[in-house]
């Protein structure tokens, strides 16, 4: 697996990077996020703007955007639009998709894309390279928020992912039992040792929190952590996830 470089961050190196989301509906909410993200100090950082409550064609996304950007630095952000398809807050139309993504990656305030590779399959490919085109990395992903399924069915999904040029392969998953953790944990492995990208996967809920947990050893570079709020169902609180990632690099590497 290689190594992607994201301002002063390399994901796919040593310990999971931690990403903290920012899930405000309104500048006062985020504002109250954005502080508390710089005193928790996460490797990079997620706009979910999808949970932004001014609409996806709203110009004061482009304003947040800056504000966002300026306020972290050197701290790299993901700019997200979650469809509600794939457990985000918003619908959207892939047409409108498409130009909310290309716009964020021309505005040069978004290190990293997120683009969900099966919104649209047919047109990934060209998304993708029409970003990187514009001056930004593109995380594809792909979430299924009511089941995991198989171990090869993920493994596609991820290769598929790796064959549209996307630089960094993201695959989420919902548990019903402790056992679909084995699907996860092989998918992980096999394309972290075959594809050349760096690999982020998780299995949401309470049942699956050992996921966000073992990316050092399974080959998953970056957990997400809740800051104020979890995006996503069993977040652990970033101190903590800072704290026992730290004691589990220090296992790995005796």
């Amino acid at each position: 697996m290689k190594s992607v470089t994201v301002k002063n961050l390399v994901l796919g190196q040593g310990m999971p990077k931690i990403c903290i989301p920012i899930t405000g509906e309104n500048w006062e909410t985020i504002e109250k996020e954005m502080e508390e993200i710089l005193e928790l100090k996460p490797d990079l950082a997620e706009w979910r703007v999808d949970c932004y409550k001014k609409g996806s064609s709203d110009e004061s996304i482009w304003e947040m955007l800056e504000t966002i950007s300026d306020k972290l630095g050197e701290i790299p952000l993901l700019f997200t639009f979650r469809t509600r398809r794939e457990g985000g807050a918003q619908e959207i139309m892939y047409e409108d998709y498409v130009k909310l993504l290309l716009q964020a990656a021309k505005t040069g305030k978004a290190d990293l894309i997120d683009v969900e590779l099966f919104f649209r399959r047919e047109e990934a490919e060209m998304l993708i390279r029409n970003i990187h085109q514009a001056g930004a990395l593109v995380l594809a992903s792909n979430h299924h928020f009511h089941e995991t399924p198989d171990a090869e069915e993920l493994i596609a999904r991820m290769k598929e992912m790796d064959a549209c040029g996307a630089d960094i392969l993201k695959m989420a998953v919902m548990p019903e039992t402790e056992t679909d953790l084995c699907p996860l944990l092989k998918a992980t492995l096999c394309v972290s040792e075959d594809c050349e990208k760096p690999v982020v996967t998780m299995s949401m809920g309470k049942t699956g929190v050992l996921s966000r947990l073992w990316g050092e050893f399974t080959g998953s570079c970056i957990t997400f952590a809740a800051g104020q709020k979890a995006s996503a169902p069993g977040q652990v609180d970033a101190h903590k996830m800072r704290e026992a990632l730290e004691v589990l690099h220090e296992i790995a590497e005796k």
